[in-house]
């Protein structure tokens, strides 16, 4: 909290989090906008027949799917695009490499999500269409009823899509989870209304213990003490300052579970909008995935695997140590080079063990609490937790980063002006 208490005081932070709070405000305010053409009561009365893909969709789109708004499919397109440019770049060598190229390379591939996300946009927005075309107003043409039903969802979800990046380039940090704790807190007062008096209590209990356990996992890091060689000439001595690489615990943030749930839950989805019949037992078991062990399987194992995908994609321990050996430093009581590659690989390996096991328990205990009946409601608690924990935690170290910069600036300015005046 201190830090969002000291980043107020500096006008570029300042400026970050009032655009954070006025994008989040737009989007909420969206929320409220109906869907043109299109019967609303009937919308939202079919959306709840979506089951449990329904709920998570509805909190990708900050309560909007339920409100059957404009804005309906929120963030779940691009969350779909995402994955896949992801897959792309991985399997695809000259993607790869592009991706490697720095800043250029990460614009270029950011812009093909980009188009890959209005693909996206239209495919779902289609999708929609097809499960709600017989609440079209009767009283138009149903082909221009579908038209703008199709290109109004399109665009709600696209300017979800824009925002999200706005977030990522001007707001304060990671736009997926802004939006994803903005709609996980939009839900919690209905949950607890919604529920038994058992269920409350329970989940602010557990939702209490689980928040220690995120903080303590979100800040948990190990720094690896970095001693770089001195040489003396003179009276002066050169060589770098002696640094500590810190290697946070949950370095891979809080994509791998908003990844395998996209994942796990995109054949759901599309039945869920697209077969009519929501009464079979088949579609029901995609739908209400609580219930599925299929889900459940698939789920850990992409979970497993997007932990170590994006642990991997930011810390490279090979190229670590390159530099360390290039740059004349060492880790104490291990040699440069090779070893040094190793126990950096050693090191890291363990602390993605650790986190892909605080993900598992995180994720999993209240799914395993819920087969009790009167703890039914807490099935989606831990992920709710880890999420708003990992994204206070995000912008709670962009706004650090950012405030020594500040001071760095401000001491580097007092320099300056002590030097002009001095000169003159």
């Amino acid at each position: 909290m201190n830090s969002f208490t000291e980043a107020y005081k500096v006008p570029q932070l300042k400026k970050k989090m009032w655009l954070s709070f006025l994008i989040v405000s737009i989007m909420v305010l969206l929320t409220l906008v109906p869907i043109p053409c299109i019967s609303h009561s009937g919308t939202v009365k079919l959306v709840g027949t979506w089951g449990d893909v329904g709920k998570i969709i509805d909190i990708c789109s900050l309560k909007a799917l339920s409100n059957g708004s404009v804005v309906s499919l929120g963030i779940y397109p691009f969350l779909v695009a995402s994955i896949i440019m992801q897959f792309l770049t991985l399997i695809i060598p000259k993607l790869r490499n592009i991706a490697m190229q720095g800043e250029a390379g990460s614009g270029f591939i950011t812009k093909l999500t980009r188009y890959c996300s209005v693909v996206m946009d239209i495919i779902f927005a289609v999708l929609y269409c097809l499960g709600t075309h017989s609440l079209i107003d009767s009283r138009i043409s149903f082909w221009l009823g579908a038209g703008i039903v199709t290109l109004t969802v399109a665009c709600g979800s696209a300017f979800c899509s824009w925002c999200v990046e706005l977030l990522n380039t001007k707001g304060l940090g990671n736009g997926i989870t802004i939006i994803l704790t903005a709609g996980i807190i939009r839900s919690i007062p209905p949950a607890l209304v919604s529920g038994s008096i058992i269920n409350a209590v329970a989940a602010v209990v557990i939702g209490a213990a689980f928040i220690i356990l995120a903080v303590f996992a979100n800040l948990g890091e190990k720094k690896l003490r970095i001693i770089f060689s001195k040489r003396t000439v003179g009276m002066k001595q050169y060589g770098m300052q002696n640094q500590a690489i810190p290697l946070r615990v949950t370095q891979a943030g809080i994509m791998p579970i908003v990844y395998s749930f996209t994942l796990t839950l995109l054949p759901a989805a599309v039945i869920a909008m697209v077969v009519p019949n929501k009464e079979s037992a088949v579609v029901r078991g995609f739908i209400d995935f609580k219930s599925s062990s299929v889900f459940y399987i698939f789920f850990v194992l992409f979970l497993v695997f997007f932990t170590y995908f994006f642990a991997m994609i930011q810390f490279n321990p090979v190229d670590t140590s390159n530099q360390i050996k290039q740059y004349g430093g060492y880790i104490q009581g291990i040699r440069p080079g090779k070893p040094t590659a190793q126990y950096l690989i050693n090191t890291y390996n363990n602390l993605n063990m650790a986190d892909a096991m605080y993900m598992l328990l995180i994720c999993a205990v209240p799914m395993l609490l819920s087969i009790i009946p009167a703890l039914d409601g807490i099935w989606f608690l831990g992920i709710a937790c880890a999420m708003t924990v990992g994204a206070v935690t995000e912008s709670s170290i962009i706004l650090s980063n950012g405030i020594k910069t500040a001071d760095e600036q401000t001491k580097q300015t007092v320099k300056d002006a002590r030097k002009n005046k001095y000169s003159k």
